[in-house]
């Protein structure tokens, strides 16, 4: 198992990748437009399935990558977003907030946080049995 490591006048404090992804995820609940799903056994075990058939840098939807190296810690975000939420906007706080949660319950300074958007998340007035109904703006615009 990695840790972080933060440095300390007294010491050292070891924090494990699953208390990092945990922290993580508890910001991303607190965030309108993040379509976060539960963490249940069946999707951990699911996951560990996919990972294995998968290549090593694809992420698959609502994941989260924390790589932990001597000096820093990158963390990648894979997503699925609500439609209707401006991306750059969504993004700029996430990483925000997402920074300021580690610093502050961690310690961490986080200098790279990645974020991947891996889908939208239409609403059901815009769905019709399974096959998407585009808005009249929106083929306007385009």
């Amino acid at each position: 198992m990695e840790f972080a490591t933060v440095n300390t006048d007294k010491g050292n404090i070891n924090i494990s990748r699953m208390t990092i992804e945990s922290l993580i995820h508890l910001v991303l609940k607190d965030i309108k437009g993040v379509v976060v799903p539960g963490k249940t056994r069946l999707r951990e075990l699911s996951n560990k399935i996919k990972q294995s058939t998968q290549e090593k840098n694809e992420g698959t939807p609502q994941e989260i990558k924390i790589e932990i190296k001597p000096d820093s810690v990158i963390i990648n975000l894979f997503l699925i977003i609500n439609y209707g939420i401006r991306i750059p906007d969504l993004t700029w706080e996430i990483q925000a907030k997402v920074k300021e949660k580690l610093k502050e319950v961690a310690g961490l300074d986080i200098n790279i946080i990645n974020i991947h958007i891996n889908g939208i998340r239409y609403p059901n007035k815009y769905q019709n049995k399974d096959k998407l109904i585009i808005p009249e703006m929106f083929v306007k615009i385009f």
